[in-house]
């Protein structure tokens, strides 16, 4: 995870976070792509065995956050997502969250993001607009190691 100036108990980011009912990602680099990998809970259910479409977009917004401030160095949270959903999402089995950004100029970053299953489907995508805010993110690019 990320330096942030805040110690781990209180960053309770629902997302990345030392939070007892959130997702607990935790991000790696494998080329032009922040990625993790996941087995939803249960308690995240939608509808009948898969997760809830708050919480895919969810999933898509930290990746896409995390792939902005990985490229750039800064705080950048979304604040544009456009989501679509293609394929239920599944409870209690491996799936992939990645990101990239795509573009970056005037004090955004636009990327892109896909949830995918164990077979590599694509069963969400998103393209995200971030904010590149003058914050920065002390020691992000290291904590972000490549996946070997």
């Amino acid at each position: 995870m990320a330096t942030f100036d805040w110690s781990r108990e209180d960053n309770r980011c629902f997302g990345c976070g030392d939070n007892p009912i959130g997702l607990e990602l935790d991000f790696t680099r494998e080329d032009d792509w922040i990625v993790a990998r996941t087995k939803l809970r249960n308690l995240y259910q939608g509808f009948k065995n898969s997760a809830h479409g708050g919480i895919i977009a969810t999933l898509l917004d930290e990746a896409s956050a995390w792939a902005a401030m990985a490229k750039t160095g800064r705080v950048s949270p979304s604040y544009e997502l456009e989501c679509k959903f293609l394929q239920p999402v599944p409870l209690e089995e491996e799936i992939t969250v990645r990101a990239k950004v795509i573009e970056r100029k005037h004090g955004i970053a636009k990327t892109k993001a896909e949830v995918r299953d164990k077979d590599d489907q694509v069963l969400a995508k998103a393209e995200i607009t971030c904010r590149v805010l003058d914050e920065k993110m002390d020691g992000i690019q290291g904590e972000l190691t490549r996946d070997q």
